[in-house]
Protein backbone atom coordinates (compact mmCIF):
# COMPACT_ATOMS: atom_id res chain seq x y z
CA UNK A 1 0.00 0.00 0.00
CA UNK A 2 2.73 2.71 0.63
CA UNK A 3 4.80 1.63 -2.43
CA UNK A 4 1.40 2.18 -4.30
CA UNK A 5 0.87 5.58 -2.49
CA UNK A 6 4.86 6.88 -3.00
CA UNK A 7 4.26 5.65 -6.87
CA UNK A 8 1.01 7.47 -7.11
CA UNK A 9 2.55 11.00 -5.38
CA UNK A 10 5.26 10.59 -7.79
CA UNK A 11 3.32 10.63 -10.85
CA UNK A 12 1.14 13.02 -9.90
CA UNK A 13 3.71 15.69 -9.04
CA UNK A 14 5.92 14.70 -12.09
CA UNK A 15 2.22 15.61 -14.13
CA UNK A 16 2.11 19.01 -12.09
CA UNK A 17 5.66 19.92 -13.20
CA UNK A 18 5.19 18.68 -16.95
CA UNK A 19 1.97 20.89 -16.74
CA UNK A 20 3.92 24.46 -15.62
CA UNK A 21 7.41 23.29 -17.79
CA UNK A 22 4.69 23.17 -20.82
CA UNK A 23 2.89 26.56 -19.76
CA UNK A 24 6.57 28.12 -19.40
CA UNK A 25 7.50 26.97 -22.73
CA UNK A 26 4.12 28.29 -24.17
CA UNK A 27 4.90 31.33 -22.82
CA UNK A 28 8.43 31.66 -24.09
CA UNK A 29 6.79 30.64 -28.01
CA UNK A 30 4.34 33.54 -27.42
CA UNK A 31 7.30 35.50 -26.59
CA UNK A 32 9.32 34.70 -29.86
CA UNK A 33 6.47 35.61 -31.90
CA UNK A 34 6.41 39.04 -30.72
CA UNK A 35 9.69 39.00 -31.57
CA UNK A 36 9.44 38.41 -34.63
CA UNK A 37 6.37 40.41 -35.61
CA UNK A 38 8.31 42.99 -34.55
CA UNK A 39 11.41 41.67 -36.83
CA UNK A 40 8.77 41.96 -39.48
CA UNK A 41 7.35 45.65 -38.42
CA UNK A 42 3.70 43.95 -38.71
CA UNK A 43 2.44 46.73 -36.37
CA UNK A 44 -0.73 44.98 -35.84
CA UNK A 45 0.31 41.51 -35.65
CA UNK A 46 2.87 43.07 -33.06
CA UNK A 47 -0.08 44.57 -30.73
CA UNK A 48 -2.16 41.28 -31.25
CA UNK A 49 0.11 40.71 -28.09
CA UNK A 50 -0.33 43.51 -26.27
CA UNK A 51 -3.15 44.15 -23.73
CA UNK A 52 -5.14 46.72 -22.84
CA UNK A 53 -4.30 47.92 -19.85
CA UNK A 54 -0.35 47.54 -20.20
CA UNK A 55 2.65 49.70 -18.72
CA UNK A 56 5.58 49.79 -20.76
CA UNK A 57 9.29 51.63 -20.40
CA UNK A 58 11.49 51.75 -23.23
CA UNK A 59 15.13 52.65 -23.58
CA UNK A 60 14.17 56.12 -22.42
CA UNK A 61 12.67 55.15 -18.98
CA UNK A 62 9.44 56.68 -19.84
CA UNK A 63 6.31 54.55 -18.97
CA UNK A 64 3.69 54.66 -21.55
CA UNK A 65 -0.05 53.08 -20.20
CA UNK A 66 -2.79 51.53 -22.07
CA UNK A 67 -2.13 49.83 -25.74
CA UNK A 68 -3.62 53.04 -27.75
CA UNK A 69 -0.60 54.94 -26.45
CA UNK A 70 1.74 51.57 -27.12
CA UNK A 71 0.50 51.22 -30.33
CA UNK A 72 1.22 55.18 -31.24
CA UNK A 73 4.89 55.08 -30.01
CA UNK A 74 5.48 51.84 -32.04
CA UNK A 75 3.81 52.56 -35.15
CA UNK A 76 6.31 55.19 -35.13
CA UNK A 77 9.36 53.36 -34.48
CA UNK A 78 8.08 50.25 -36.59
CA UNK A 79 7.58 52.98 -39.57
CA UNK A 80 11.54 54.11 -39.09
CA UNK A 81 13.94 52.25 -41.66
CA UNK A 82 16.44 52.22 -39.59
CA UNK A 83 14.71 50.65 -36.76
CA UNK A 84 15.46 47.35 -36.14
CA UNK A 85 14.58 44.96 -32.72
CA UNK A 86 14.36 40.90 -31.77
CA UNK A 87 14.81 39.90 -28.53
CA UNK A 88 15.20 36.03 -27.00
CA UNK A 89 13.82 35.14 -23.79
CA UNK A 90 16.73 33.11 -21.33
CA UNK A 91 13.65 32.45 -19.01
CA UNK A 92 9.98 31.76 -18.86
CA UNK A 93 8.17 31.29 -15.46
CA UNK A 94 3.98 30.87 -14.76
CA UNK A 95 2.33 31.43 -11.58
CA UNK A 96 0.40 27.88 -10.33
CA UNK A 97 -2.42 29.04 -11.76
CA UNK A 98 -1.75 29.63 -15.08
CA UNK A 99 -2.99 33.35 -14.96
CA UNK A 100 0.34 35.03 -15.32
CA UNK A 101 3.53 34.83 -16.24
CA UNK A 102 7.03 36.17 -17.24
CA UNK A 103 9.78 36.32 -19.76
CA UNK A 104 13.11 37.99 -20.09
CA UNK A 105 15.62 37.91 -21.70
CA UNK A 106 18.22 39.95 -24.45
CA UNK A 107 17.27 42.38 -27.59
CA UNK A 108 19.29 43.83 -29.95
CA UNK A 109 19.08 45.98 -32.91
CA UNK A 110 19.05 49.31 -34.43
CA UNK A 111 18.08 53.10 -33.58
CA UNK A 112 17.92 55.84 -35.60
CA UNK A 113 20.48 53.72 -37.56
CA UNK A 114 23.07 52.97 -34.23
CA UNK A 115 23.32 49.31 -32.74
CA UNK A 116 22.00 48.37 -29.35
CA UNK A 117 21.54 45.78 -27.15
CA UNK A 118 20.41 45.57 -23.61
CA UNK A 119 18.14 43.54 -21.79
CA UNK A 120 14.01 43.20 -21.38
CA UNK A 121 11.75 42.20 -18.72
CA UNK A 122 7.41 41.20 -19.76
CA UNK A 123 4.79 40.28 -17.31
CA UNK A 124 2.17 38.48 -19.10
CA UNK A 125 -1.17 37.37 -18.64
CA UNK A 126 -3.63 34.77 -19.53
CA UNK A 127 -6.33 36.35 -21.14
CA UNK A 128 -10.32 35.30 -21.65
CA UNK A 129 -9.80 33.93 -25.23
CA UNK A 130 -6.65 31.59 -23.86
CA UNK A 131 -4.17 34.12 -25.28
CA UNK A 132 -0.91 35.91 -23.57
CA UNK A 133 -1.12 39.28 -23.46
CA UNK A 134 1.85 41.64 -22.33
CA UNK A 135 0.73 43.42 -19.57
CA UNK A 136 4.08 44.95 -18.67
CA UNK A 137 7.18 45.31 -20.69
CA UNK A 138 10.15 47.24 -19.48
CA UNK A 139 13.37 47.27 -21.62
CA UNK A 140 17.14 48.47 -20.71
CA UNK A 141 19.53 49.33 -23.33
CA UNK A 142 23.19 49.00 -22.42
CA UNK A 143 25.79 51.97 -23.04
CA UNK A 144 27.25 51.58 -26.46
CA UNK A 145 31.09 52.19 -26.75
Amino acid sequence: MGKFLSTTLFLGLAALLAVASDAAVDLKSTDLGWSKACEAKNLDQFMSFVGDDVYASGPDGKWTHGKAAMRDGWSKMLADPGFKLSWVADTAGVSKDGHFGYTRGTLQGSLGGKPVSGSYATVWEKAKDGKWRVTVDIASVAAQP
